[in-house]
């Protein structure tokens, strides 16, 4: 079977097995969206998949919430709230003082967060993706692609879960 075909749906298509038209979903949606990141002018284009997340049970909501937002561009970060809750979060920096708070930074470079945990988390970046440290333009998208690795996501729970972080799971919308 090709994949190529996916778009030819025939009247068959009802009969389709799950298999199949996951991978019918997975293929529009890759090719929508590789369109229109393409076009945006990304070097770096999401991977789909509509397989959930494999968090670890027994996972806390508030430590989800705080892996989720690693993995979006808009988040519970300082570096995102900065440019719209100015009043909830008035510097972008994080509690180490040494960069703005991104979901690369704490992963990567801050220095609240343990070194060998750090590196764990470059060398499963660097083994599953084209990141080789020095590009900053795409790392959201990097770290996204990385979350469907369950080991990368274990390596991003113990950094949530580190308190002297002090990542928020909620913020008061201004009304």
């Amino acid at each position: 079977r090709k994949i190529g075909m996916f778009p030819n749906l025939s009247v068959k298509s009802c009969f389709y097995s799950k298999r199949m038209s996951k991978k019918f979903t997975e293929l529009m949606w890759n090719e929508s969206l590789n369109n229109q990141l393409s076009f945006e002018g990304w070097s770096e284009i999401p991977m789909v998949s509509t397989d959930r997340l494999k968090i670890p049970a027994g996972t806390s909501r508030e430590d989800e919430v705080k892996l989720m937002s690693l993995f979006y561009k808009n988040n519970l970060l300082n570096s995102f709230l900065f440019t719209s809750q100015k009043k909830q979060c008035p510097s972008p920096l994080c509690i180490c003082m040494e960069e703005e708070q991104t979901a690369f930074h704490l992963l990567t470079s801050c220095s609240i967060v343990d070194e060998n945990l750090r590196d764990e988390i470059k060398h499963k970046m660097s083994l599953r993706h084209s990141w080789t440290g020095t590009d900053l333009n795409d790392s959201f998208i990097t770290i996204l692609n990385c979350s469907r690795d369950p080991s990368f996501v274990e390596l991003c729970i113990k950094v949530v879960q580190i308190e002297a972080l002090q990542l928020r799971t909620k913020i008061r919308l201004a009304r």
